[in-house]
């Protein structure tokens, strides 16, 4: 009997052929079994990575956004200040121009400030702008009671003479004074769809 021409023996310790060696992942190397860009390899300890924090002017941006949406019906409430009567007082209509103007607007704050922002991270400025705000340990949005409690925080940003504001320019995660406290921080997030 004839033997066909024999195969090559491997030394000892290494892999067969086509085989990683061990210790290394076990995946292949065609079409479609790459690992995925931004992905670590299986194996490889993952890097943590900070999240891309929104600049000042971006914050600024989205607070003036903010500032102008209850515009309209401040602007209401004018126009009723402006209804007065031969001696200068406001009129019945004037005065129910005022009141619904303020409320509106007053309203409006709330359900873009507290509630809103609250609920998914985006306050109409903040989306318009591409910014979130979210929970520094959960990376979720942060509720509106925590929302309110974040508002009324700000006034520790005005106190010493409006430094609070101005912290985001140098520190690292670019958090205000009432961020630090309610522990939020602010992203670079556009809200899906927008």
């Amino acid at each position: 009997m004839t033997e066909g021409p024999q195969q090559p023996q491997q030394p000892q310790g290494y892999p067969q052929q086509g085989q990683p060696p061990q210790g290394y992942p076990q995946q292949g190397y065609g079409p479609g079994q790459y690992p995925q860009p931004g992905y670590p390899q299986p194996g490889y300890p993952q890097q943590p990575t900070e999240p891309p924090y929104a600049n000042w002017l971006m914050r600024v941006g989205a607070s003036l956004l903010d500032a102008v949406i209850p515009m309209p019906a401040y602007f209401v409430a004018g126009v009723g200040a402006g209804i007065t009567d031969a001696s200068g007082q406001p009129t019945g209509a004037g005065v129910a121009l005022i009141a619904v103007g303020y409320l509106v607007g007053f309203a409006v704050v709330i359900w873009n400030q507290i509630v809103r922002q609250g609920r998914t991270g985006w306050s109409l400025g903040k989306q318009a702008v591409g910014i979130r705000l979210i929970s520094e340990k959960t990376g979720a949005p942060i509720g509106a009671w925590r929302s309110f409690l974040r508002q009324v925080a700000h006034i520790l940003d005005s106190l010493p003479c409006y430094l609070g504001y101005l912290w985001p320019l140098w520190d690292r995660k670019r958090q205000t004074f009432a961020d630090k406290v309610m522990s939020t921080i602010v992203i670079r997030q556009q809200k899906p769809g927008s």
